[in-house]
């Protein structure tokens, strides 16, 4: 109660703006677990760990703002939401050598406290673009958007994409 106080004083004298209340800010660039699977050809080539982010901040509802390091947000205020590459799956050789796949856990933040957690996972087959990092490209887009319908309404634990059971 006294956090939606002091949040809705700093809205009124202005001292913060209706749309900072409402951005998400989480890092360019997704890090890969280890033992995600992703290969040193996929880190270099493919450019999936900052693809995520701007699609992410694409299809986004609300402001999501893309900053380079996630260090200086660990005490700071606001929403902040931490990714992380937990599988990939994308042997080299494109559509020839079958489906790409990614997963990704993130966990949402709210001045420090956990208010949202999801692990989200798709796939791309072959298609128009064959190559390994197109097909990586239509995984990331398709995380990203899935993603960003998410924050719209935050839960915890939730299952989505492949993972999600109807």
């Amino acid at each position: 109660m006294r956090l939606l106080s002091l949040l809705s004083v700093s809205l009124v004298f202005g001292l913060i703006s209706p749309v900072q209340a409402d951005t998400v800010t989480t890092a360019k660039a997704v890090p890969f677990a280890e033992g995600s699977g992703a290969t040193d050809a996929v880190k270099k080539e493919c450019k999936f760990e900052t693809r995520l982010p701007e699609y992410l901040r694409n299809y986004a509802k609300k402001k999501v703002e893309v900053v380079l390091s996630m260090d200086p947000l660990e005490n700071a205020g606001g929403k902040v939401l931490y990714l992380e590459t937990t599988r990939v799956f994308a042997p080299g050789g494109g559509g020839y050598s079958g489906t790409k796949q990614a997963a990704v856990h993130g966990v949402l933040k709210e001045n420090g406290e956990v208010i949202g957690s999801f692990d989200i996972s798709r796939a791309a087959i072959f298609g128009m673009t064959p190559g390994t990092c197109s097909m990586l490209k239509r995984v990331a887009k398709k995380l990203g958007e899935e993603i960003a319908a998410w924050l719209v309404a935050p839960t915890m634990g939730a299952q989505l994409g492949d993972l999600a059971t109807t």
